[in-house]
């Protein structure tokens, strides 16, 4: 297992002034979780090879023998993609014959020592023609499979940016033009999905579909709350429940479908009028030999993350769950209200004994309004700490477990009263910053909030930890 300053750039700095050692036990607590949900960890806890050549999941009845297809063909797309490609090949048998090529985040691709299966940079959170050509050899990978070929998916968020194959007659701008119109709408990750998967070739089970009814097994990483297969990355191997229908709905909803490409409007009304061949649907009889798996999620993340606090004895922890979505600013602001009451000892939410720690994970959007940058995790800590202002004695952080947080090259932040005093000195005002959706500029100036990770190589959605104690408190440090 890594140390947290392995993983947080600037770690001494960030810790600094720390006198009742919350930071410390944070980052602590935020490293083990990222540890928890690496592709590595987690191929080597779920998967196994027995004498015979059959690759196991373990804790289920599947079992795939290896010997027994015509060809063995791995694919994948995802930040987590990398590793677990290279985590698979460590896996296999020498003697088992097979291929494979994988997309991608750009410059990452040299962390990783394939030797079968290829590794091709793409970009992300805008597909690039790096996308495209990637995601055409992926394809290419899966239309060489036969019906006695087993294809291995390896799945994980980022990966629908990361994987990106215009349908017939649209362009890549169409479809980069329409992702980034709904996600400055605050559209949630599900109906951005719903809407890339119409105007995608490969998207929403048409991967699959490309397998020539091969027996596929994908190994998922989920970054989405509820671990819907359908929308992690797309669903490129999973039943598309949505219609054409849904996604022009979802672009009226938000007020944007006068605003989106032309040409992707007409598809979708193509689509309603059944001249556009639909998304597979959940019973089409291909998903008979399709087996989606889940290898990890956000809770795992935040089960480690607790592990770690609860070495402490000094403190006990609350887990609040992996559901938590909303605007970021509200959601923030609302935790951030129940840790001053429950700092403040108030009768309506007696019964955490001080100190104690909090954990939780999910994902929320920032509606954009501004010209600022950012993203959901710095703009959750800068409306935390608009609450918090001076009060002593609570910190809380918010961090994306893939290392990467909005537009922004930070994965997060951490915010404490300390944030709050240097931000005073500086004459710097949070509240003009958040109406301006600038929380990275503002924590830049803050100079010790700011966690620098660099892509982590996983993503299981955000992960957010808050301590509470009394002001006057011991230093709770020292794990």
């Amino acid at each position: 297992m890594s140390h947290p300053e392995e993983l947080i750039e600037d770690y001494e700095r960030i810790v600094g002034k720390d006198p009742l050692g919350h930071r410390r036990l944070i980052l602590s607590g935020l490293n083990s979780a990222v540890d928890a949900v690496r592709p590595g960890v987690l191929m080597k806890s779920r998967l196994s090879i027995d004498a015979n050549d059959n690759l196991r999941i373990l804790g289920s009845e599947l079992a795939f023998p290896l010997r027994s297809y015509d060809k063995l063909i791995v694919v994948g797309t995802g930040k987590a993609s990398g590793a677990m490609a290279e985590a698979l090949e460590r896996l296999i048998p020498p003697t088992i014959e097979y291929s494979g090529v994988v997309s991608m985040p750009k410059g990452t691709s040299r962390r990783f020592h394939n030797k079968k299966i290829r590794l091709l940079e793409a970009t992300h959170p805008i597909p690039s023609i790096k996308s495209v050509k990637a995601t055409v050899a992926i394809m290419k990978a899966v239309r060489s499979a036969t019906a006695n070929s087993l294809v291995l998916c390896l799945i994980s968020g980022g990966g629908s940016s990361l994987m990106a194959l215009p349908a017939t007659g649209l362009t890549l701008h169409d479809k980069v033009r329409t992702t980034h119109l709904l996600l400055k709408c605050g559209a949630s990750i599900e109906k951005v999905n719903t809407v890339r998967k119409h105007l995608s070739s490969v998207k929403g089970g048409q991967l699959a579909r490309a397998g020539n009814g091969a027996r596929i097994l994908s190994l998922i990483i989920s970054d989405i709350v509820g671990n819907p297969i359908e929308s992690i990355a797309s669903g490129p191997t999973s039943p598309d429940p949505t219609t054409f229908r849904d996604a022009l709905q979802i672009l009226t909803e938000y007020g944007i479908l006068q605003k989106v490409p032309t040409r992707a409007a007409i598809r979708l009304k193509q689509g309603i009028l059944g001249r556009i061949p639909e998304t597979p649907k959940p019973r089409d009889p291909m998903f008979e030999k399709v087996t989606n798996f889940i290898l990890g999620d956000n809770s795992v993340a935040c089960s480690a993350a607790i592990d770690k606090l609860n070495m402490n004895d000094k403190i006990r922890t609350y887990y609040l769950g992996s559901a938590w979505q909303g605007e970021s600013r509200d959601t923030a602001a609302n935790l951030t209200d129940m840790f001053l009451a429950v700092n403040r000892n108030l009768s309506e939410i007696r019964g955490f004994d001080l100190p104690c720690a909090f954990v939780w994970g999910g994902e929320t959007t920032v509606t954009v309004h501004g010209k600022g940058k950012g993203g959901r995790n710095q703009e959750e800590a800068l409306s935390a700490l608009i609450k918090l202002k001076e009060k002593d004695g609570i910190t809380v952080a918010f961090m994306g477990t893939d290392g990467v947080d909005g537009f922004s090259t930070a994965a997060g932040a951490i915010i404490d009263s300390i944030a709050y005093r240097v931000a005073e000195s500086k004459k710097l005002s949070p509240e003009k910053y958040l109406k301006d959706n600038d929380s990275n500029s503002f924590f830049k100036k803050i100079g010790n909030s700011l966690l620098m990770t660099g892509p982590t190589g996983t993503n299981v959605n955000d992960i957010g930890i808050a301590l509470v104690q009394t002001p006057c408190g011991n230093d709770l440090s020292g794990i």
